[in-house]
């Protein structure tokens, strides 16, 4: 094995109730046979528990990486110098090691804080909503972070232009039509292994999950503890029947994962808001194959 640093990681997750005071370091799960120590940290409004797991990182590069380095929607060279960094391995048990490709997401969503817009402000709302209301208060299984996550590197690549993230209410919707897409479909690739479904094996109840985040999509203000006039300058957007066939049209042809696809979408939101004709061109194009699945809601 070529081991670059060794050291420690963590990785966090969501908590409710702490069960100890914040900020302690908790190293009864390792007699339980558990491969982290456990940190708690209170965010403000929740607790984020902390798993802090010993990390040992590879400088090789990785093969099914060399793809993700052509992606759109970040700023010119900061993929390929984040993936060279290789990846980091982890316990998989008390004998064995995994790779684990945490800190190059964590170093990409960093590189989107670096961009103007509001790419990160669109995933902490949404983050806040999945924890208040999708997740009942954190109370019940659901969506996590890490998911959000993903839909957010997704989407940064699909809508790589600055004007799609100029305004909040649009950057938000950015993410929720490929989340519903992905919930739709049954199916959330990794963003740098496509080919692993993050929804897959989760015993998550994805149909309810759905109608969750269809609901606040079609009526926002009612989980956000903002008029939902701050949002932006349009009116919340309504939706008609058809979404649902709509979102599922990837999970038949794959090709329509694209952006003139989600463009679709957004434009049934009503916050599409572009000016590229080129663009526009092709989401029209999408939408005469489409057309039928609305019928006139199309």
């Amino acid at each position: 094995m070529h081991a670059g640093v060794q050291g420690w990681g963590a990785a966090a997750c969501w908590w409710g109730p702490a069960e100890r005071a914040e900020g302690s370091l908790n190293a009864a799960s390792l007699r339980e046979e558990q491969l982290h120590l456990s940190l708690l940290v209170s965010s403000g409004w929740r607790t984020i528990n902390f798993h802090v797991v010993p990390v040992v990182r590879r400088k090789l590069g990785v093969p099914a990486l060399e793809g993700a380095q052509q992606m759109p929607g970040f700023p010119e060279g900061s993929l390929r110098r984040i993936l060279s960094q290789g990846v980091d391995l982890v316990p998989a048990s008390t004998q064995l090691w995994r790779t684990s490709t945490d800190y190059l997401l964590t170093r990409l969503l960093g590189e989107l804080g670096s961009l103007q817009g509001h790419r990160l402000d669109s995933l902490s709302i949404l983050d806040r909503v999945n924890h208040e209301s999708w997740r009942d208060g954190g109370q019940t299984d659901g969506l996590t972070f890490g998911h959000l996550k993903t839909v957010l590197l997704w989407a940064s690549v699909l809508f790589p232009a600055p004007e799609d993230w100029a305004e909040l209410q649009g950057a938000v919707y950015r993410l929720l039509v490929v989340l519903l897409c992905c919930l739709a479909t049954r199916k959330l690739p990794h963003f740098l292994h496509p080919q692993r479904n993050l929804l897959q094996g989760s015993g998550l109840d994805l149909g309810a999950i759905y109608q969750r985040v269809e609901g606040f999509a079609s009526q926002p203000e009612a989980a956000l503890r903002i008029h939902a006039t701050h949002l932006g300058r349009s009116p919340p957007p309504r939706i008609g029947s058809g979404l649902k066939a709509l979102l599922q049209l990837p999970a038949s042809d794959p090709t329509y994962w694209a952006t003139a696809y989600f463009d679709v979408l957004l434009d049934k939101f009503q916050v599409l808001n572009i000016q590229d004709k080129d663009r526009i061109s092709a989401m029209q194009s999408i939408f005469q194959k489409t057309r039928t699945l609305g019928g006139q809601e199309s």
